[in-house]
């Protein structure tokens, strides 16, 4: 109850705190001269999104997947978890059950060619398991997919990390050369500096993008106005726009190779708060901020670096 009644006092000034910081830290940060903009929809598309969750795709990427549906671009949707592990009153088959469900209902809402559930057990996600990396590879050679979306590599969930891993350890098996992997932010704000890519949101796709939220009755728990939030903010990136969502674009061999810098730097997800509502917002930007930034500055070298090369 005290707990209860903390967090009503407390959220509406968090609310102008988080709107205050957020519109100065995405006006104020360094970033590029050039992005790629809107990239993601050039020609016709076959697409691939990996999900660790049951919502991390729409948290991460929604707005793009109603743009992707709009131009008729084939999608396809792979939830790495079985999502048990969510706050409930339910059982955990319940939940399974329950997420589920979501999922088929966020396929039909977004046209979605496929869905494969591959039931990791939800916090346990472990990309050193040959079996998971085998069932992606399969994935991949039946749906060869010209664009993949997975989330960043920097972020402070254990299985979005695991996911991401699993997923280029896959690529690299089904396709070494290929060089369109749309990493998302999902829980863990990725530096504006770092980011390469955005698709903007006019006002009707940032809208339509809310409405997917209602979606996932089973995450109560979850404060989804937080993800608005950042979508509105980000149009600061992209100077354009109602709101955006962002991506770090690379090929497959400049993933490894950034996976492999920030994992020898000592990189590991616990290091970061994991964003979930309006309530924790601060805590996932200034939480460990320098050594997050030194992350993503580290995997933005590899990346420009290897572009150069070319």
């Amino acid at each position: 109850m005290a707990k209860k009644i903390i967090k009503a006092i407390l959220k509406y000034p968090l609310i102008l705190i988080n709107r205050i910081y957020t519109y100065f830290y995405y006006k104020n940060s360094d970033k590029k001269d050039n992005y790629l903009v809107d990239d993601m929809f050039k020609g016709e598309n076959k697409v691939l999104v990996f999900a660790p969750h049951v919502d991390d795709e729409t948290i991460g990427a929604g707005g793009t997947l109603i743009r992707h549906k709009n131009r008729s671009d084939k999608i396809v949707l792979v939830y790495i978890s079985d999502g048990g592990s969510s706050t409930s009153e339910l059982s955990r088959e319940e939940v399974v059950l329950e997420r589920k469900n979501e999922g088929e209902c966020l396929k039909k809402t977004l046209g979605i060619y496929n869905l494969y559930f591959l039931d990791e057990p939800d916090g346990s996600v472990n990309s050193s398991k040959e079996e998971l990396i085998e069932k992606i590879v399969q994935i991949l050679e039946i749906e060869k997919p010209d664009i993949i979306y997975t989330p960043f590599i920097v972020d402070g969930h254990r299985d979005h990390v695991e996911t991401t891993i699993s997923a280029i350890k896959a690529i690299e098996k089904w396709n070494s050369e290929f060089d369109s992997i749309y990493m998302y932010e999902v829980n863990s704000p990725i530096l504006p500096s770092t980011v390469n890519a955005l698709c903007i949101m006019d006002e009707k796709l940032y809208n339509e993008k809310e409405e997917l939220y209602k979606i996932f009755t089973s995450q109560w728990a979850m404060g989804f106005s937080a993800f608005s939030l950042l979508n509105r903010r980000k149009k600061l990136i992209a100077g354009e726009g109602y709101g955006a969502e962002v991506f770090v674009k690379s090929d497959v061999e400049e993933a490894r190779k950034a996976l492999e810098v920030i994992l020898e730097r000592g990189f590991k997800p616990e290091q970061f708060k994991q964003l979930s509502s309006e309530y924790n917002l601060l805590m996932a930007y200034r939480q460990n901020s320098q050594l997050k930034n030194e992350y993503n500055t580290l995997v933005d070298k590899v990346i420009t670096e290897e572009l150069a090369r070319r």
